[in-house]
């Protein structure tokens, strides 16, 4: 008898306490949480919406959530009294996503802009937030945002600058969406190609370096590769080198560019060498050489200077 005491005592006793007090303390916490978890949610809700109410200040009655799945859009909330829309979306930057809060009314203009959170470089990107006069100049504007057309960059933090813009712009097309029924097709890389060089008609041409020949209003097209992110960085996985079109008139100058960047480079950095303005450096010259390399996308500038550089010489040698 005393043996069965002592094993009681010794070991199943302390077992058999310890899993009443464990029960009774996950008891105690699943009803505190579920005291306390409407309480933490609603609170939250209502600093949500007070983030919001900042930038619609008509939005009186709080917002009620839109549902959306669009890529650079995080968030995106009505008002209850028909005020307008609030929404959140993000771009890349330099140092990671810029996260920030636009306000609209009900027919699209912009009302208010706020960055929320950022990671670039203080004193250079982190003037997107600093400085008052970037955000300011897009209030007002209805429709979508275009560098150099009617909003601007700031000197020195391009790729910050333009991760907003980009942002904004995802915000737009969500508030065209949802707010007006405006659904824009997106278009096919493909597309874009036969857009951007007009009627283009198959050529047969022999040469190492290219892959595809045209001709087109824009003159003949030259296909070539260059070794962008996607071959020799380490931040994107696809592992494809970075393709080109570039077209050339009669005598060798370069009269148009286009650059798969999304196929092969990290979006929002090395896909920067797709955007027009860049696209436009090699417009009129004879070669790459002239284009410079972009801030946090080296690889891709040298990519793209190297497939156009390829055309280049693939052209004045079919044509010698």
């Amino acid at each position: 008898m005393k043996k069965s005491n002592s094993v009681w005592n010794e070991m199943l006793k302390p077992v058999v306490v310890l899993t009443v007090i464990c029960i009774v303390v996950s008891a105690a916490l699943a009803g505190a949480n579920s005291i306390t978890a409407p309480i933490i949610a609603k609170n939250a809700a209502l600093a949500a919406d007070a983030s919001r109410i900042e930038l619609l200040p008509e939005a009186t009655d709080g917002f009620d959530s839109v549902e959306i799945q669009m890529e650079g859009i995080t968030e995106m909330h009505k008002a209850k009294n028909g005020a307008g829309y609030v929404i959140s979306c993000q771009g890349s930057g330099y140092g990671g996503p810029i996260k920030i809060m636009v306000a609209y009314d009900n027919d699209g203009t912009i009302v208010s802009v706020k960055i929320l959170e950022l990671s670039e470089t203080p004193g250079v990107g982190d003037r997107v937030q600093t400085d008052p006069s970037f955000l300011a100049q897009f209030v007002g504007i209805n429709g979508e945002l275009k560098k150099g057309d009617n909003v601007d960059t700031i000197s020195g933090a391009t790729i910050s600058s333009t991760a907003t813009i980009e942002a904004l712009n995802a915000a737009h097309k969500a508030f065209n969406e949802k707010a007006k029924g405006i659904v824009v097709e997106e278009l096919t890389f493909e597309d874009q190609v036969a857009q951007y060089f007009g009627n283009m008609t198959a050529l047969e041409v022999t040469h190492e370096d290219v892959l595809e020949a045209y001709t087109s209003d824009k003159g003949t097209v030259l296909v070539t590769e260059g070794n962008g992110n996607g071959i020799i960085g380490t931040e994107h996985p696809s592992g494809v080198a970075l393709k080109a079109y570039v077209s050339f008139d009669e005598t060798g100058v370069i009269t148009g560019v286009m650059f798969d960047a999304e196929a092969s480079e990290t979006k929002g950095l090395g896909t920067k060498v797709a955007e027009e303005d860049y696209i436009n450096k090699f417009v009129g010259a004879t070669d790459g050489e002239g284009a410079d390399i972009l801030a946090g996308a080296t690889y891709s500038s040298k990519g793209a200077k190297e497939a156009v550089n390829k055309a280049a010489a693939a052209f004045a040698a079919i044509n010698g």
